[in-house]
């Protein structure tokens, strides 16, 4: 659940607050149990390009990283792998048993750098300064997009980053629902009313596409 991991969960720890209707959209309609089958899926976990996502953001010993929507993980390991030893990540989810889950897929890998976040609708709750905030198929499930992407930049260190990984508008699975699309002018106009710069921007397999900004 990539927050759930591709379909943003944060609405868990405000349901009573968000509506049912509300809440149901940000779930996807699935439980975390169909979410973990659909994730772990090999079809899907092979076209994601882990690695070379990883690489192009230039990670280094030492950085904090939160994987924003970090459903099961499938980001926050090798993220902490390639931050390890110094560094840590927090897997951030809004559903309880997915943080269990994760909370156990590190341990039983021993990755010991991952700590597992229960965040909120409208707050990460991290619990501390980060290096970079990452999402992967996550923003579009967002309701108020800019106020989240606000409230994250308040955890970054100086010279921290955003990254977003989406697909493309016209070629995802809500291309009928442009309520759950997010285009680069879109992140753009957000991220620069906040005062960052992009910093990379790339196009990616499978009609995806990465952006990368920093603080001016």
């Amino acid at each position: 659940m990539r927050m759930v991991f591709v379909r943003f969960v944060l609405a868990v720890a405000c349901a009573a607050v968000a509506g049912p209707a509300v809440t149901a959209r940000q779930l996807g309609s699935r439980t975390a149990d169909d979410w973990i089958k659909v994730l772990e899926s090999p079809e899907r976990t092979s076209t994601l390009g882990i690695d070379h996502i990883i690489e192009t953001l230039h990670l280094k010993s030492g950085d904090t990283v939160a994987d924003i929507g970090a459903g099961t993980g499938i980001f926050s390991l090798p993220l902490a792998r390639a931050v390890a030893p110094a560094g840590k990540v927090y897997a951030v989810d809004v559903d309880p048993r997915l943080v269990e889950y994760i909370r156990t897929r590190a341990a039983v890998d021993k990755v010991a750098n991952v700590q597992a976040v229960l965040g909120e609708f409208t707050d990460p709750k991290l619990p501390g300064q980060i290096d970079l905030g990452y999402f992967h198929d996550v923003l579009h499930h967002i309701a108020n997009r800019p106020a989240y992407l606000a409230k994250l930049a308040s955890y970054l260190k100086p010279g921290g980053r955003i990254a977003v990984v989406e697909m493309g508008p016209l070629k995802g699975s809500h291309r009928d629902d442009p309520t759950l699309q997010v285009s680069k002018a879109q992140l753009k106009g957000w991220m620069t009313s906040l005062g960052f710069t992009a910093q990379q921007e790339l196009d990616l397999p499978g009609d995806r596409w990465m952006a990368v900004y920093g603080r001016k």
